[in-house]
């Protein structure tokens, strides 16, 4: 059979010349393709312009940024001009947020049977604390899970009993010779069922706000482990989810504090209201800003079953001392399944504003699910320090772990 991916690329020449990108046309598919990112850390590089996508596909590329937040998938319908529907056609989130650094990697994954066959662009968008978020944008794609009936007949030859399948070279209109292809219509993959409304899960206590920033009131608390039901996301891009806690209250949490379940394609974007007044503003007291900006093991691949340590870097960031020391937890990840399989905490002391501390935490991991884990540093768990940004309290440390004596 065909491959795919060959199958793809001749399907969009054809679908671009039928639909008017040749004769009469204003405007070339040259001049309306995004212009390519040239932000080598945070870009794309699968799937590219001029591209046919189906099913589930794979998002690849680059996210690689200092003080990293969160990055996270949107995308929007394009005209056949390439064009967007109007100036000021909104993006849609196409996945939830994540965290930690990808450097040619596996982004996220984009469900696209959820969507109508057509022309979209896609944006990858990273947020960095106290910095405009760095964006990537790709398109035209072209989502194609129907594939047009006139398409199969055009690239159907007649099969003639002779032709087996191989991988020789097709002459489209022509008539197929020994050791051709025969050229069938793809089965498609049935759409998956629906996994439930979205839902958040906090990964440690974490406040709930009336709006996407640290600048608005706390209006309830989601516990550890405790979940909320998901409804939107910020219109803002700030990243930020809109949340209904079991009491009915609603509000916004930083994508940084929470675990999101579920199907996120049809998340409405929520416009957060108006900053709170500043012409008299309450004096709110500070206390810095802890954030893990850095993590090191000591082995560098530590092996399973045996003692190691982690090294974790807390800076303070903020305008202002600690009132007092905080605490910090680690959690060991198998990126294979996602599994915890271990977890342990330390203490950091009292600093002054540009100080950094390292905090050293004896770990071991005595259960192997592949050499791929991660190691995940919070900042603050207990919530003991008043912090200028609660939302850059997580830093992800990807490493390799040798199996050793573990089955």
């Amino acid at each position: 059979m065909l491959s795919y991916r060959r199958w793809s690329v001749l399907a969009l020449a054809f679908c671009f010349m039928l639909t008017g990108f040749a004769l009469g046309s204003t405007q070339t598919p040259a001049d309306a393709q995004t212009t390519p990112n040239t932000n080598p850390n945070v870009n794309i590089t699968f799937p590219p312009p001029v591209y046919v996508v189906r099913g589930e596909v794979e998002v690849r590329g680059t996210v690689n940024l200092p003080n990293l937040s969160n990055y996270f998938l949107e995308f929007r319908p394009l005209g056949d001009d390439f064009l967007p529907l109007s100036e000021d056609e909104p993006f849609v989130p196409a996945s939830p947020a994540q965290t930690g650094v990808k450097i040619d990697d596996i982004l996220l994954t984009w469900d696209t049977t959820i969507l109508e066959d057509g022309l979209y662009e896609i944006r990858l968008r990273a947020n960095v604390s106290r910095q405009a978020p760095v964006d990537a944008v790709v398109g035209p794609i072209r989502v194609e899970n129907d594939i047009p009936d006139f398409l199969v007949e055009l690239l159907q030859p007649t099969p003639t009993s002779t032709i087996t399948p191989s991988s020789s070279v097709i002459v489209i209109g022509g008539t197929p010779t020994p050791g051709g292809v025969i050229i069938t219509r793809p089965t498609l993959a049935a759409s998956p069922s629906p996994t439930g409304d979205p839902v958040v899960t906090a990964n440690t206590d974490a406040n709930v706000r009336s709006g996407d920033t640290t600048l608005y009131p706390v209006i309830g608390t989601l516990l550890a482990g405790n979940q909320a039901r998901l409804i939107g996301i910020s219109a803002s891009g700030s990243g930020w989810y809109y949340v209904e806690l079991s009491n009915g209250r609603r509000g916004f949490m930083a994508p940084s504090v929470v675990t999101v379940a579920g199907n996120v394609a049809n998340l409405q974007r929520i416009q957060p209201p108006p900053p709170p007044a500043t012409a008299t503003p309450t004096p709110r007291p500070t206390s810095g800003d802890a954030v893990p900006n850095g993590i090191a093991l000591v082995p560098v691949e530590p092996r399973c079953n045996e003692p190691f340590s982690v090294q974790v870097n807390i800076t303070n960031a903020g305008s202002a001392p600690f009132s007092s020391g905080g605490t910090i937890s680690i959690r060991n990840m198998a990126t294979s399944n996602g599994a915890t399989t271990n977890s342990a905490t330390g203490t950091f002391p009292p600093l002054s504003p540009g100080q950094n501390f390292v905090v050293v935490i004896p770990f071991s991991v005595t259960q192997f699910n592949g050499q791929e884990n991660q190691i995940i540093a919070t900042a603050d768990v207990n919530n003991e320090i008043v912090e200028e940004n609660e939302g850059n309290n997580v830093f992800v440390h990807n490493y390799r772990l040798r199996r050793a004596g573990c089955p």
